[in-house]
């Protein structure tokens, strides 16, 4: 196999890595204690996790990833960190996890593509647009199947704010990784970043519960493992990907999260999520054939 053939395998499998990390946070979060509410599960898993990140650039870079960042990307990037942590943590509140995640996720990678073709000044490949809507019809069957609520606007516009916010660092991120900067280490600044702005945030909501011993676990665990080692393999797979397919790659995770609901959670998957499974995998195989 050619080495950038290689590259582009290895970059997939990361991000695909990633999203099955992912996938594992609701599951996890059964099993919090009572006391935990999303914003402060938001802000601590944030702290962990920019915590991990800041030790896996220390071990991979020494002191090179101190090297002066560019202070305005960085920031933009902390933004869309926080951003898309409380505007996905308000979506659910208002709308509910199934519809707040689907709009969520669904939006996100919309966002990305939008922001690349702006840099960019060219249209995305016609096979990540195929692949993305293939994928985003098929999160919709998978988590509205069945759901005949009334949808909360407000809710869907802090939906499409946190997928425009995860757009922003990822792309940013990919800009930063490009001119040169190691990926560990740009994840690390724009999720200590994001801690920082979203910190002030357990001055209201307490995170006492992460001091019993099974809340310790789920934080250590949505800290470690879904922020610090997943976003690692996040970092790495933007080196060889561009954002868009990154972010649509990403889709696996409502796969994950369904999967394990059925086996832990005993959560049935219905027979019309069973083909919203299906379409997401179809379109993941698309965007993951994108020739970057």
């Amino acid at each position: 196999m050619p080495p950038r053939s290689r590259r582009h395998t290895s970059a997939t499998a990361a991000v695909l890595g990633a999203a099955v990390l992912f996938g594992t946070t609701g599951t996890v979060l059964v099993n919090a204690p009572t006391g935990a509410n999303a914003f402060s599960v938001g802000s601590v898993r944030l702290l962990i996790g920019a915590a991990s990140l800041l030790v896996a650039a220390w071990a991979r870079c020494g002191r090179m990833w101190l090297t002066p960042w560019k202070l305005p990307t960085t920031a933009l990037g902390a933004l869309g960190v926080a951003g898309f942590q409380l505007c996905y943590f308000l979506a659910v509140e208002r709308t509910g996890v199934a519809v707040g995640t689907v709009a969520t996720i669904g939006s996100g990678p919309v966002s990305a593509g939008i922001l690349h073709a702006l840099l960019d000044r060219r249209p995305p490949p016609t096979r990540w647009l195929l692949g993305t809507t293939v994928s985003i019809a098929g999160v919709a069957l998978l988590g509205l199947a069945g759901r005949a609520s009334a949808v909360d606007p407000l809710g869907i516009v802090f939906a499409v704010l946190a997928g425009l916010g995860w757009a922003v660092f990822a792309s940013v991120g990919k800009h930063q990784i490009d001119g040169g900067s190691d990926s560990t280490a740009t994840m690390a600044a724009m999720f200590g970043g994001g801690a920082v702005l979203l910190a002030p945030l357990l001055l209201t909501h307490s995170p006492s519960w992460a001091l019993e011993p099974g809340g310790l676990v789920v934080a250590l665990y949505l800290g470690v493992i879904t922020v610090g080692v997943a976003y690692t393999l996040y970092g790495i797979a933007l080196r060889h990907l561009q954002a868009p397919t990154v972010i649509t790659l990403t889709l696996l995770e409502p796969i994950t999260a369904a999967v394990l609901g059925a086996l832990v959670v005993h959560e049935g998957i219905r027979t019309a999520g069973w083909v919203g499974i299906a379409l997401v995998l179809v379109g993941l195989v698309l965007t993951a054939t994108v020739a970057e």
